[in-house]
């Protein structure tokens, strides 16, 4: 992890390509050499910018991770019957409130294969028949949810340098929220971050990892819990984010895990190798 710096590298005749360090506090560099936790935002520029960004910051209380699957229910009608027709042998009896309850769903269909007589069937037959159409409603699968990640950050200052520092990181995340102009009418997607936590200054084993993602929201307050100021700048002794990121896409499990059997997300998936 680098200190807050920029530097330049350059390869053949491309042009120099820059790299901008934030980190926050200053002391977040020896922190973490000690074994302090902390969280990377590295802006992903397209191959043609000559700018890169990294920045650095505590890793925050309460983290938490939200996966999600979404399903609906299906009501299977005659389809759900006939399945479990199949699934008896044919050795099912029916009965005259079937064919009540046939008239409900689709007589027609249902004659062909009970061959009872249900032109008495309908809601006139059912309601005086007490009896009611069994819908055979099943689970069906839809979709994972796109996970989003909250983190809310309060950079406290102790010089006026780091109030600078501050000030970089919460533009940095404002500027790279924004769409560029690409033309009279056309927007450029905002880049991605790719978030990383860290211990003992390697990836986390224990943290989750998430996938590259857009900062979808940013919330800036200053000086949330005093109205102080450094002399001479003026500049605020906190300043508060809030950020919103989701992933780019859904996953799948082989996103995170390898094989069935393998729970680990540290072997393959997409972010060692996988697509």
């Amino acid at each position: 992890m680098a200190e807050n710096q920029t530097t330049t590298e350059e390869s053949g005749k491309e042009e120099k390509r820059t790299l901008e360090t934030y980190t926050f506090p200053s002391s977040l560099r020896a922190d973490v050499d000690n074994g302090h936790p902390c969280v990377q935002f590295k802006v992903m520029q397209p191959a043609n910018t000559t700018q890169d960004v990294n920045i650095f910051l505590y890793q925050p209380s309460g983290v938490s991770v939200i996966d999600g699957a979404s399903y609906t229910n299906l009501d299977m009608g005659l389809l759900g019957a006939a399945s479990g027709l199949a699934d008896s042998g044919g050795k099912t009896n029916f009965t005259q409130s079937d064919a009540v309850a046939a008239g409900l769903l689709g007589k027609d269909a249902v004659a062909s294969f009970t061959g009872l007589d249900i032109a008495k069937g309908g809601a006139v037959g059912a309601l005086k028949s007490g009896v009611a159409a069994n819908p055979y409603t099943r689970v069906a699968f839809e979709g994972t949810s796109l996970r989003t990640f909250e983190f809310n950050f309060k950079l406290v200052a102790e010089s006026a340098e780091e109030t600078e520092i501050a000030k970089k990181i919460e533009r940095t995340f404002r500027k790279f929220l924004y769409p560029e102009r690409a033309g009279a009418i056309a927007l450029a997607y905002p880049p991605l971050f790719q978030i990383t936590y860290f211990t003992n200054g390697e990836e986390s084993l224990y943290m989750p990892r998430i996938k590259p993602s857009y900062l979808t929201s940013l919330t800036t307050t200053f000086n949330e819990s005093t109205n102080a100021v450094f002399q001479g700048t003026g500049a605020p002794i906190e300043i508060t984010l809030a950020l919103s990121f989701q992933e780019e896409r859904q996953l799948v499990r082989q996103d995170l895990y390898t094989n069935n059997s393998d729970i680990d997300e540290r072997k393959g998936g997409y972010f060692d190798g996988g697509t």
